[in-house]
């Protein structure tokens, strides 16, 4: 299974942990699977929380307003990506793990994406993600089955929104909470990006 980022999706993940960098943030992946090529698209990411990553009925509310917004887009719910508050700290958690797992019980092909925090530079370089994904009921690191859509044409648009702190507008699901009249879908930097 290959899995490919797009532009917006990637901008909108590093924007999240760029605006929080001193804690740890996490979001699900929305998009769909082509059957002929096997690959799972991932058109656009949802940032979710940055105070509790795991605490059960903000997720299950948060998860729910998804679910409806994907309903309506005709996508879905197909990975989940977290950045761990220290640099060093670049792997999956029992957060992230319980998350993705309840992800695969909707899609199959369901990944997780953990954020190298010791890839993240400006000007953007490289991607800054580690990819896992659920074989024989484990989760194992799989990057060579990750790409990005518009490669380095998206690495430097990338830089060039953290250069400008288009993160500074960044909502996840937790300043949507404090205020409710915030967009939890970012459609801003949506147009930013698009």
């Amino acid at each position: 299974m290959k899995f490919n980022l797009s532009s917006r999706s990637y901008a909108k993940i590093l924007l999240h942990t760029s605006k929080y960098p001193h804690k740890a943030v996490n979001g699900v992946l929305l998009g769909g699977e082509t059957v002929e090529d096997g690959e799972v698209y991932v058109l656009d990411t949802v940032p979710l929380f940055h105070i509790c990553l795991g605490l059960a009925p903000m997720l299950e509310v948060a998860l729910a307003r998804v679910d409806i917004y994907c309903k309506q887009s005709g996508l879905q719910i197909v990975g989940y990506y977290q950045a761990n508050e220290h640099i060093y700290d670049n792997s999956p958690n029992a957060i992230c793990y319980k998350i993705g797992e309840k992800i695969c019980d909707q899609f199959n092909n369901a990944f997780i994406l953990v954020v190298d925090n010791t890839k993240l530079s400006i000007p953007c370089e490289e991607i800054a993600c580690k990819c896992y994904v659920l074989q024989d009921n484990k989760w194992k690191q799989s990057d060579k089955d990750l790409s990005l859509d518009g490669g380095e044409e998206t690495l430097s648009l990338t830089t060039d929104l953290l250069d400008g702190k288009a993160y500074q507008s960044l909502v996840d699901f937790d300043n949507h909470l404090d205020d409710i009249t915030q967009d939890w879908l970012n459609k801003d930097i949506n147009k930013l990006v698009d």
